[in-house]
């Protein structure tokens, strides 16, 4: 009859697979951080970049509604200004506030991006809704027109 030989390998192999298995998880779980670090940077960066954008596209329509308010005093000029198309391809909402000296776009969906641009709005005071809360975009276009009696260049979705 055979003796039975003490054989430690299996209790090595067992530990050696806990040390993988722990390692393992240890880099997979860095690479997903990691990589959602990245998705949530990248999307900030592009909510940034957007709202820059919208802001600036409406800079130059109401630039141009006050150019021909100041060319031609006493008209009533009114302006359409298109939601930016890209932004909506890309999922993004925001709010456009009026201010004393231009306006601010603030991105609601995804959160982070923010933008105020300032320019000269004489003969206008400011800028402002028609309800005084901010405009989102929910629909496909804010119009913008100059009352001349309050001397604001005023912003409604109607």
């Amino acid at each position: 009859m055979s003796n039975l030989t003490y054989d430690d390998s299996a209790a090595s192999e067992l530990i050696g697979y806990v040390y993988t298995a722990s390692i393992s998880v240890l880099i997979l779980s860095s690479m997903m951080l990691t990589s959602s670090t990245m998705l949530n940077g990248n999307i900030a960066n592009t909510a940034q970049e957007e709202a820059e954008e919208i802001a600036h596209f409406y800079q130059l329509g109401i630039e141009d509604l006050l150019n021909t308010v100041r060319e031609y005093p006493g008209s009533s000029p009114t302006i359409r200004l298109e939601f930016g198309i890209e932004s909506v391809n890309h999922g993004i909402q925001y709010q456009v506030n009026g201010t004393e000296n231009g306006l601010k776009v603030t991105t609601i969906q995804p959160r982070g991006g923010s933008f105020e641009v300032t320019f000269p709005l004489e003969p206008a005071t400011a800028i402002q809704t028609d309800t005084g809360n901010s405009l989102t975009s929910t629909t496909s276009y804010i119009v913008a027109y100059y009352d001349e009696n309050l001397k604001v260049v005023k912003l409604t979705k109607e």
